[in-house]
Order: structure tokens, then C-alpha cells, then sequence
């Protein structure tokens, strides 16, 4: 029983130690983790983008837009999507997001949740078993990491490069 249990605990500690989280004070444990200082009100980050990257941009209106960047200037953000050209007014930007730089994260996420439910498995098979062996533990733990591991490096994520500054008293910048 005290096996399920700490299958149970690693289980649902397992994304706050994936995401480097502090997971000292219990209230905390779901809460959003802390925002990196980096300003992303800042227009001239578009600057960090590089033509030809897969970029998602999102209007004032909720509407997503991804293709591949071309350019960007003070007026307006231009990206390519299929064979068509298409621009967004930058008061119309809500957000700019850059793919990549995720797949080991979401990978190390995707192999310490995929082992804690190997684990919490394997210490239910084990403790229905009546062999005195610990295969289910050991094992479980081991082939559910690996398909997590795959599963999380499959998704590459975006991160933020720009977003809009909300205008006080209302969501819309």
C-alpha cells in the first residue's frame, strides 16, 4: 500500500518538478510558475525572428495565424502562409509566438509523467499479484517513460516573443 501511495505522490509532483517549480508549499503546487523577467510588451523584440520561421500570431479578435515570418515594421507584421502573403496591423496584434526550443523540456515532462504513471501502475499490478516479485515496478516505469519522453518530443511548442499591453479596465490591448 505505502508503494501505491508514493506512486500516487510522485505522480502528481511530477509536472511541478518538470517545470522546475517549487514544490515546498502545497498551495503553490498548481499555480502558474513564475514569468521569466524578459519584457515581451516590447516590439522591437521581433527583431530576435528570423525570416522563414514558423511563427503563430494572434489578433485582438482571437484569430491565430501561423505560417513562416517574413518581416515586420512599426506598422504591421507580415507572414507567409501556404502561397499567400498576409499582414496584421500591429494594433490588431495580441501576440507574436516563435516555434521551437521546447522538445527536450516537453521530452524530460512528457518521460517523469509517463514514469510516475508507470509506477503508480506497476505498484497496482504488483499489489494484485500474488509472486513475490517486483516486475510491474520496475519495468512499467520504464516503458511508460520512454512513450512519454516520445509523445512530449513530438510537440516543439512556441514561446512569446511579443504581446500586447492590456489596457486597464479591459481584456484588448
Amino acid at each position: 500500500m505505502n508503494n501505491s501511495l508514493l506512486g500516487l505522490v510522485i505522480l502528481f509532483l511530477a509536472p511541478a518538478l518538470a517545470s522546475g517549480q517549487a514544490v515546498n508549499a502545497p498551495d503553490r503546487l498548481w499555480a502558474a510558475p513564475p514569468q521569466a523577467a524578459a519584457d515581451e510588451t516590447g516590439w522591437s523584440n521581433l527583431q530576435q525572428v528570423r525570416v522563414g520561421q514558423k511563427i503563430e500570431v494572434v489578433d485582438t479578435n482571437l484569430k491565430k495565424y501561423k505560417g513562416t515570418f517574413l518581416s515586420f515594421s512599426e506598422e504591421a507584421i507580415s507572414l507567409r502562409i501556404g502561397k499567400d502573403e498576409v499582414g496584421v496591423q500591429r494594433p490588431h496584434v495580441l501576440r507574436v509566438s516563435v516555434q521551437g526550443g521546447g522538445r527536450w523540456k516537453n521530452a524530460l515532462t512528457g518521460m517523469v509523467i509517463g514514469a510516475g504513471a508507470g509506477l503508480l501502475l506497476g505498484a497496482i499490478v504488483d499489489s494484485n499479484d500474488d509472486l513475490d516479485s517486483s516486475n510491474g515496478k520496475i519495468f512499467a516505469p520504464l516503458v511508460f517513460g520512454g512513450v512519454g519522453a516520445g509523445l512530449g518530443s513530438v510537440f516543439p511548442g512556441f514561446h512569446t516573443v511579443y504581446r500586447a499591453k492590456r489596457k486597464r479596465g479591459g481584456t484588448q490591448p
